[in-house]
C-alpha cells in the first residue's frame, strides 16, 4: 500500500502558518499608530513587527531586532532613541 503524499499536508500546514501570521499583522489600531510614525519609527516597526506574539517582551525584541540596523548604519541609535517609545507603542497593539 503506498503512502499518502506528504506534499498537500506540508502545503495545508504552510498556508495554515502564513495565515496566522497575516492575522496577527491584520490590526487596524497597530496599523493607523504605525502610519503616524516618522520614516524610521516605520523601518523600526516593520522590522520588529512580524516578531510580536501575545507574551513578547516588546523592549527585549526591539533591542535583539533593531541592534542589527544600528550597527550596519541604516538606523542611527539616537534616532532609534529618540523613536523607541512611541515605536514600542505601536508594537504593543499587535499583542492583541
Amino acid at each position: 500500500m503506498p503512502f499518502p503524499s506528504l506534499r498537500p499536508l506540508a502545503l495545508a500546514t504552510l498556508m495554515a502558518a502564513g495565515l496566522a501570521a497575516t492575522a496577527a499583522q491584520a490590526n487596524p489600531a497597530a496599523d493607523k499608530c504605525a502610519a503616524g510614525l516618522s520614516a524610521e519609527g516605520q523601518l523600526m516597526h516593520r522590522t520588529v513587527a512580524p516578531h510580536v506574539k501575545a507574551d513578547s517582551d516588546i523592549e527585549k525584541l526591539m533591542r535583539s531586532h533593531l541592534r542589527g540596523l544600528v550597527m550596519s548604519g541604516k538606523l542611527k541609535l539616537k534616532t532609534a532613541e529618540a523613536n523607541g517609545q512611541a515605536v514600542g507603542r505601536c508594537l504593543s497593539l499587535l499583542k492583541g
